[in-house]
């Protein structure tokens, strides 16, 4: 037996007595246009310029001029030789000795160390693998050898 797909009822479409009756009207085509603007109203006003109207100067940069430096005198003199800090080699600074004071306690008995071990494994339980029983029945079904080909 093989796959066969399986069967299907014939379609059954009903008529029914619904007819269009005269034209369909469309949405008429329309294209682009800019929208209606309203024309700007420029209102007159009693300002009115008097005169000459005087705009920036137009000027080329140039360096500014400097001003000649004035060092003034004053009546401050150095009297007497300047003292430097004198040239030191750097050295550790000088430590006070180390004092150890004695006290009165003192260990009695003998110091029990913990003996040295080396590392070996652990125990581990046997394996109990138990029976049971379930045992295969007929024939196993392979899947058939297919050799690859290109798809």
């Amino acid at each position: 037996q093989t796959w066969a797909p399986g069967e299907r009822a014939n379609i059954v479409k009903r008529g029914d007595n619904l007819q269009p009756e005269g034209e369909f009207q469309k949405r008429p085509d329309q294209t682009w246009a800019p929208g209606e603007r309203v024309s700007v109203i420029r209102r007159d006003d009693n300002l009115q310029l008097e005169g000459e109207f005087q705009g920036r100067t137009e000027s080329a940069w140039m360096a500014g001029e400097r001003a000649a430096v004035i060092k003034r005198d004053d009546n401050l003199h150095p009297e007497g030789e300047f003292q430097k800090r004198p040239d030191q080699k750097w050295a550790p600074g000088e430590r006070a000795n180390i004092v150890k004071r004695d006290d009165n306690l003192h260990p009695e008995g003998e110091f029990h160390k913990r003996p040295d071990q080396t590392w070996a494994p652990g125990e581990r339980a046997n394996i109990v693998k138990r029976g049971d029983n379930l045992q295969p029945e007929g024939e196993f079904q392979k899947r058939p050898d297919q050799k690859w080909a290109p798809g």
